[in-house]
Formats: C-alpha cells, sequence, structure tokens
C-alpha cells in the first residue's frame, strides 16, 4: 500500500517552523496541473532532488533545455532533509573501521583504499557547499568550523568520550586509519584536519563536558537545511524547472518510456525518472521488497530531535563554538540565533531503555515523539554541561520532532544507473548521513546524466552494480547505523 497521502500529520522540525515567508515554496504547484511529458522527472524534493535539479540546470548541464520536473509528495524538504540535525558533518577516521567490516557483519564491505575514497568524500562535500553557498549568494546560515566527536569502534557509538573504553577504542581506530592512509597511493600524505585530545582535563575545559576524558576536533559544517534546499530548488526554478508538491507517486511502470501515475494530481510520462526517494524508495517497487534490488536495500527508520533555548550562560559569547558528537549521548549543534538542536543516536536510546527498536527500525510514522526521548532530549543539556544553571519560561526544550531516515544495507548511498530498468537512475539510501554526501553524489549524478560515464570525482563503491545488490542479500540483520551491530540481528530487516 503506497504511503501517501499519509493519515497522519507529520510532526513539524525547527527547521520547518523556522522557513515559513513568502519564498519558502510550500505549497508550490500543489493545485497546478501536470504537464503531460517531460524529459526528466526526478522524484522527491529533499536536498537530494533540489541538488540534482540545481546541478542538471547549471551551464552545460543535462537539463539544459530539456523539461525537468520534481514531483514532491509532500512539501519541499518534507523528509529527513527538513527533520535532521543540521550537520554537514565529514566524517574521519572513526568510520573506518566499520567501512572495511564485511558486510555479512554489518559493515561496509569496503578496502582500505575505496574506504578512505568515502571519508575524504565528504571533505570533499563541505567544501562544495562553501563553494555553491558562496558562488550563489545563498543565506542559509552555513557555519564551517569543529567538532568535537569520535566513535567507538566495537559498536559504531559517536562520542565525546566519556569512558576510558571507548578512548581506547579511538586511539586504536585512529592507528588502523592512519596505516591505511600512509599506503594509500593516492590519499597518502592528505592533511586531515584533525586532532586528538587524550588528556581528560583538557578534553572537559573544551567540550565543557563534565564526563569527557578525551575527544577529537576536526573540521565540520553546519546550515540551515530546509532554507538550503529552498534555496537550490528556487535556483533550479528559475532556470526552467517545474516543482510540483503533494504529488505522490502512487505507482509507475515503463513502457516506451516511464509512466508515473500521481493519482488525481494526474498521469505525466517521462524518458527519465530519478528516485530521489530515500527512506520511501521501497514504495516505488513494492514487488521487489526482497532479493537484489534497491527497494530491498534500504529500510527506513524513525529518529528524534529537538531545538533547546539555552539560558544566558551558554548564549553570546558562552555560546557552543563546536558541533558535537557524544558517546552515549546525542549529536548537536548550535543555530546562529535559535538555539541548540540535537538528536538522539538510536542506540542511546535503545540501550538506556528509553524505547525498542520496534519503534525506530521499518517506522515510516513522523507524528509520533515517543514521550521518553523528548524528555531526555530536554534534560539532557541541563544534565550534562558543567554551569547550565537554571532554564527560564521560554528556554530549554522548546520543539521536539520525528524525521523519517534511510539506512544503507551495506552503509553506502546508492548513485546512478539502475541498471535493470532502462532510464532509471537513483539516489537514495544516505544512511542518516546524507548531509555530508549529497551534494557530491548529485553532483555526480548529474554529470553522469549527461556523459553516460561514471563522476570519478565519486567514489566507486556508491555505484549501483548488480554485483553489489547481490551482495547485500547477505549484510547482517540490521546494517550499523548509529551505533548498531550485530547484537540486534535477531530482528528482521523491513
Amino acid at each position: 500500500m503506497p504511503p501517501f497521502p499519509q493519515p497522519f500529520v507529520s510532526t513539524t522540525s525547527h527547521w520547518q517552523a523556522t522557513n515559513r515567508g513568502p519564498t519558502s515554496l510550500w505549497n508550490h504547484g500543489r493545485d497546478a496541473p501536470l504537464p503531460a511529458s517531460a524529459d526528466i522527472v526526478i522524484i522527491g524534493a529533499g536536498i537530494t532532488g533540489a541538488s540534482l535539479a540545481y546541478h542538471l540546470t547549471r551551464e552545460g548541464g543535462a537539463g539544459v533545455g530539456k523539461t525537468v520536473v520534481v514531483l514532491e509528495a509532500r512539501d519541499v524538504a518534507s523528509g529527513s532533509t527538513g527533520k535532521n540535525g543540521g550537520h554537514i558533518a565529514p566524517a574521519w577516521y572513526t568510520a573506518f573501521a566499520s567501512l572495511v567490516r564485511s558486510v555479512e557483519e554489518g559493515g561496509g564491505g569496503c578496502t582500505p583504499e575505496q574506504a578512505l575514497e568515502v571519508i575524504f568524500n565528504e571533505q570533499d562535500t563541505l567544501a562544495l557547499a562553501q563553494e555553491i553557498v558562496a558562488r550563489d549568494k545563498l543565506d542559509v546560515d552555513l557555519w564551517v568550523g569543529e567538532k568535537l566527536e569520535g566513535k567507538a569502534v566495537c559498536g559504531g557509538a559517536n562520542a565525546v568520550f566519556t569512558s576510558a573504553a571507548a578512548a581506547k577504542l579511538n586511539d586504536e581506530a585512529y592507528g588502523a586509519f592512519h596505516a591505511a592512509l600512509a599506503a594509500s597511493p593516492r590519499f597518502a600524505g592528505r592533511d586531515v584536519g584533525w586532532r586528538r585530545i587524550s588528556d581528560p582535563e583538557e578534553a572537559r575545559r573544551v567540550s565543557r563536558q563534565a564526563h569527557a576524558v578525551a575527544t577529537n576536533i576536526g573540521p565540520a559544517g553546519s546550515c540551515h537545511p530546509h532554507r538550503l534546499t529552498t534555496a537550490l530548488m528556487r535556483l533550479a526554478i528559475n532556470a526552467g524547472v517545474q516543482l510540483f508538491s503533494w504529488a505522490p507517486v502512487l505507482s509507475l511502470r515503463h513502457e516506451t518510456g516511464w509512466v508515473l501515475d500521481c493519482g488525481t494530481q494526474g498521469v505525466i510520462r517521462a524518458g527519465q525518472v530519478v528516485a530521489a526517494t530515500n527512506a520511501w524508495t521501497r514504495h516505488l517497487f513494492p514487488t521487489e521488497k526482497e532479493g537484489a534490488s534497491i527497494g530491498a536495500h534500504i529500510t527506513p527508520f524513525r529518529g528524534h530531535a529537538a531545538l533547546v533555548v539555552p539560558p544566558p550562560s551558554y548564549a553570546g559569547s558562552a555560546a557552543l563554538r563546536h558541533t558535537y558528537s557524544v558517546e552515549n549521548g546525542p549529536y548537536l549543534m548550535h543555530t546562529p540565533h535559535a538555539g541548540i538542536v540535537l538528536g538522539v543516536y538510536n542506540s542511546t536510546a535503545v540501550n538506556a531503555g528509553l524505547c525498542g527498536w520496534v519503534d525506530i527500525l521499518g517506522v515510516e510514522d513522523d507524528s509520533v515523539v515517543v514521550p521518553a526521548l523528548a524528555d531526555w532530549l530536554g534534560a539532557y543539556c541541563r544534565r550534562a554541561y558543567e554551569g547550565w544553571g537554571t532554564e527560564g519560561q521560554g528556554e530549554g526544550a522548546t520543539r521536539v520532532w520525528s524525521g523519517v531516515l534511510a539506512a544503507s544495507a551495506d552503509l553506502l548511498p546508492l548513485i546512478g544507473a539502475v541498471r535493470d530498468k532502462p532510464g532509471m537512475w537513483a539516489a537514495a539510501g544516505f544512511h542518516g548521513h546524507g548531509m555530508a554526501r549529497i551534494l557530491t553524489c548529485t553532483r555526480g549524478l548529474a554529470a553522469q546524466m549527461k556523459t553516460g560515464d561514471w563522476d570519478e570525482r565519486l567514489p566507486r563503491v556508491f555505484d549501483i552494480t548488480p554485483e553489489r545488490l547481490q551482495r547485500a542479500r547477505h549484510a547482517a540483520a540490521i546494517p550499523t547505523f548509529q551505533g548498531v551491530g550485530g547484537a540486534v540481528s535477531e530482528i528482521p530487516r523491513l
């Protein structure tokens, strides 16, 4: 059964609530008739669909001089883009162990060189975000600075480290990554821009976390993701792209080209179709939920986040200066104006008994906020940050929301041509880490749609090969995402 029209009203995030003006594209094209046909139809208007439309319509792009249509089931950035934590956060060595672990054990199945390509691609994505924002003069609250983070590689838990065991694993991961880097024919000598703090007193001073024992510091960025998506989509619209909100694709079939049925909105035919649908990809292929297919490769899961307005003790010159990723805690960032956005890692939520995997995996209902998670998010800063103090009326957690993300069976996004479906492309399955990957992925896909060749700036392991899809059939029951590993493998993939 198609998930749209959905029988519930979704929660509203901070990002969605603070981009409601006349340029925000809410309801854009909702009542307009669909054209009978288009050269290219993009399904989905999150950051993936919007940035692809943007890349396709730049000078010399594959969409120039062609009819390009974007179909969105709800509103622009209503999925994971509009519900995320606002980070554009490149991974470092903390991701290396998961990437080289076998698919059967819940990893990415990469060689060391392939893992390095994935990691450095995320640095390239942050650089591309800066380039686009500067060139097109986008007002999207882009911040570039440093984050405090790490990963305890035995389970993947993200961390400003609060335990000696995790700090030790951090040191081991550091050694494995740098050994691979030194042996790399392509990346040896590349500056990673990271440093470690192993002295507990210094870690507490820098992080302002009372229980910190170690931390990593490295390059990071953040932005207002809803405004970034809207800005890119508006540039695409100015170049001739047509956007239709509330036009869910209820079914599609291939005849001489593609036929997309949008229910009461009508039917549109297209020569090429791009699935920029992330967690909802499987609904485009309802007969392919098992086997070697892109629908079977992706598992939706629900996450929670909140906006916390800090008291004066953490405002102005005393505001947080980094983004964070905390062991047994949240990921968080300080917005330029409104306060702190933080999200809870699902492994943290389950391990703390706040909810079960049944509340997370396979869940597409973002109308619900689990009460225990709302309480945990609301109390975290008071509990963790030294000198936080008393919250007055209007301070503390002022908004909590849920959103739906997409786990990939091998941790990696699906980018490129869908081999068994002529004229179909995909950019989906970003594994809860899309903002650090999508801009370069859609740039690469746009280039491939023009030339027919893989964009070598993009890791080859993202390509949707039959071999990759077949191998993923043997993936661990729950892929390693947000700290999830084989420990919960008794729960089937949904």
